[in-house]
């Protein structure tokens, strides 16, 4: 399996360049012994970026994980053995770096005021949405939960990246995700940690500090029916 260098350590989250040897190729398709790109996955988008070698290179405009990370590119391929740069798109991964440990301090702040898990979200660059179960928001509080993210967020909560075994984390009340929707075979899972505000089972990209994050700011909400509520945010 590819080494996914994000994994295991706040360092390979904040990559911007890396060198990696190419074990495959098929068309369209570049595979890596290791890899700084994210692929696509957890409501987070894939990384982009650019491949380098001694006489070519190439754009990567997507990344799957099937097994193995399969980097999608358009051009000529490198050939299987050599040494490659990987270089990533640093303004689209630090954007969706901050927007999805935003969106586990929304996730853990409207659980605390208003007892409603998260059941859906997709990160984007510049906007993200979560689904909550049950929740119906009005305005008023809307204005109260942004006042109580941003309180957190200057709380300089540090996050941690660790590994953890599943029969803990079920017994763990900051653990909010539903541990029955992971599949039962796997046992020993990787946990980010935000302070004392939430613990949760997640292999998306995330930074250091929820100061880094800045102010969420709520765009719209839309119901989804059967007490679901639909939230969409920006960062400021």
């Amino acid at each position: 399996m590819t080494e996914q260098m994000h994994m295991k350590s706040h360092e390979g989250t904040y990559l911007r360049e890396f060198q990696a040897k190419v074990e495959a190729t098929f068309p369209g398709i570049v595979e890596l012994d290791r890899t700084a790109f994210y692929p696509l996955g957890g409501g987070q988008p894939s990384d982009k970026g650019e491949l380098k070698w001694d006489d070519g290179s190439v754009e990567v405009n997507d990344v799957r994980k099937k097994n193995r990370i399969r980097h999608m590119v358009e051009g000529e391929l490198p050939e299987v053995g050599e040494s490659v740069e990987g270089t990533i798109d640093w303004t689209r991964r630090y954007a969706h770096m901050k927007m999805h440990t935003a969106q586990h301090v929304v996730s853990a702040v409207v659980d605390n005021l208003h007892g409603a898990r998260t059941v859906g979200n997709q990160i984007g660059n510049n906007k993200s949405r979560i689904d909550f179960d049950p929740l119906q928001l009005n305005d008023a509080e809307i204005s109260e939960l942004e006042a109580e993210i941003s309180n957190e967020m200057k709380r300089d909560h540090q996050i941690t990246i660790t590994e953890a075994e599943r029969e803990d984390l079920e017994e763990n009340p900051l653990v909010r995700v539903n541990m029955n929707l992971l599949p039962p075979s796997v046992k020993t899972l990787r946990v980010i940690t935000i302070g004392n505000l939430d613990i949760c089972p997640c292999a998306g990209t995330h930074v250091k500090s929820t100061k880094e994050i800045g102010e969420v700011k709520f765009k719209n909400r839309e119901n989804k029916g059967k007490g679901k509520q639909r939230l969409a945010y920006e960062l400021i």
